[in-house]
């Protein structure tokens, strides 16, 4: 019985073939274009699959934006693991074009401003201080560490009854002879 199905497919295969060959080159090339267009719709690429869970992850935090937990972001970050590295592999091996790579750029750009974003924010609830005001604490903390060693120094130079750049100095030249003395002469040395 098989053999006769088998008989009756390749009959019939052939005869698709000799449709074929009457067909015009438009038809042929008009089939070849259906049948391209059908293999891509149905499949796609692995890297296009990545992306694709990559941008259905990024929805997900638009749509969540300041709801979401720790949970969810591990969670999150389990989903796009996998796509991450397919895309990383394909631009590794060069398996993707330029309109890929774009694709790509994009994705991963996104990705990684989502990721900044929620850090900024995480850093913002943590510290409870807002973006407009980083500026102000970043300068405060500066002030607040200028002081401090200006204190230490004092508190050096009263302890050992020399100055700092002294004590430097006089490191210096207990070093000028010793290995350690000629590393440190290298790395103050400026290259060309």
């Amino acid at each position: 019985m098989t053999t006769i199905f088998s008989i009756l497919l390749l009959r019939h295969q052939f005869n698709l073939y000799l449709r074929i060959q009457k067909l015009s080159v438009m038809k042929k090339l008009f089939i070849a274009c259906v049948i391209v267009a059908i293999c891509t719709a149905c499949g796609g690429s692995s890297v296009d699959k990545a992306i694709s869970q990559v941008e259905k992850a990024l929805e997900k935090v638009e749509k969540n934006k300041g709801k979401m937990t720790e949970e969810d972001w591990r969670t999150l970050e389990k989903e796009v693991e996998e796509p991450l590295k397919v895309i990383a592999d394909a631009l590794d091996n060069d398996k993707v074009g330029v309109i890929g790579k774009v694709k790509i750029l994009a994705v991963t750009a996104k990705w990684a401003t989502v990721l900044a974003e929620a850090g900024v924010s995480e850093l913002e609830r943590r510290t409870g201080v807002d973006r407009e005001n980083w500026a102000g604490e970043i300068e405060r903390a500066g002030q607040e560490l200028g002081n401090q060693l200006e204190q230490a120094v004092k508190e050096f130079e009263s302890e050992n009854g020399t100055t700092l750049e002294q004590a430097l100095e006089q490191a210096v030249k207990e070093l000028e002879g010793s290995e350690l003395g000629k590393v440190l002469e290298q790395l103050n040395t400026p290259t060309e």
